[in-house]
Order: structure tokens, then C-alpha cells, then sequence
């Protein structure tokens, strides 16, 4: 399993710093910036990378944005658990409430400075 942000703020960097407590086990987190990163890309199509988005990796599978959230909230600690209730919503509203939070991180990270792990 692996996570690619863009790591272009704070926010998602604090971010992933959250997924890494809430999760139950190792997290491999992937920047635009890592080595890697361009095989990611040459395995799914050019327009899921125009997705500004969180995007998760299982297997051949590329999930993005409220859906990656939802799939990594199944290995998340068992007293996180109660939160998946949130992804009985539909998934038009939560990639509205996602976008919301993609569209504002920079006024929330406290700029557009990028912290690089």
C-alpha cells in the first residue's frame, strides 16, 4: 500500500503525520519529489494525475480522495474505528468536503511553504 500527496504544504504533511498515528501499520508515503514517483505515473492514466488529490495505491488499484480516505480508515487502530461511520455518506458529498479542505489547505498549513520529510 502506498500513499502519494503532493507535498506542497504544511497541511499535507501534517496531515499524513495524523495517518501515520490512526493507522495500524507502516504507511509509505510518496511525494511529487521522490524518485519513484514517476513510475507511480507510468502506471495509471495521465488524468488521474491532473487529480489534486491524496491518491492510495493497493495493488494495481489507484483509489483518490474520500475513497483513498475510506480504504486506509479500514487498517486504522480499532478505537478509530467509529469514524468509518462518516463514509456512509455518499461519496459526492464527502469529495465535496474533500475538495473543500484541498482547496483551503494552504490559508489552514499556515502558507505554501513545503516541509520535506
Amino acid at each position: 500500500m502506498d500513499i502519494i500527496i503532493d507535498g506542497d504544504c504544511r497541511f499535507c504533511r501534517g496531515s499524513t503525520k495524523i495517518l501515520r498515528r490512526i493507522l495500524n501499520g507502516p504507511l509509505h508515503v510518496i511525494t511529487q519529489y521522490d524518485l519513484g514517483y514517476t513510475d507511480f505515473q507510468n502506471r495509471f492514466a495521465p488524468s488521474d494525475w491532473a487529480v489534486d488529490s491524496i491518491k492510495l495505491i493497493v495493488g494495481d488499484q489507484l483509489f483518490m480522495k474520500s475513497q483513498a480516505i475510506s480504504k486506509l480508515m479500514v487498517g486504522a487502530h480499532w478505537y478509530f474505528q467509529p469514524l468509518r461511520i462518516f463514509f456512509l455518506l455518499p461519496r459526492r458529498l464527502l469529495d465535496a468536503m474533500y475538495d473543500f479542505i484541498a482547496k483551503n489547505r494552504y490559508l489552514w498549513g499556515k502558507g505554501n511553504n513545503c516541509e520535506v520529510i
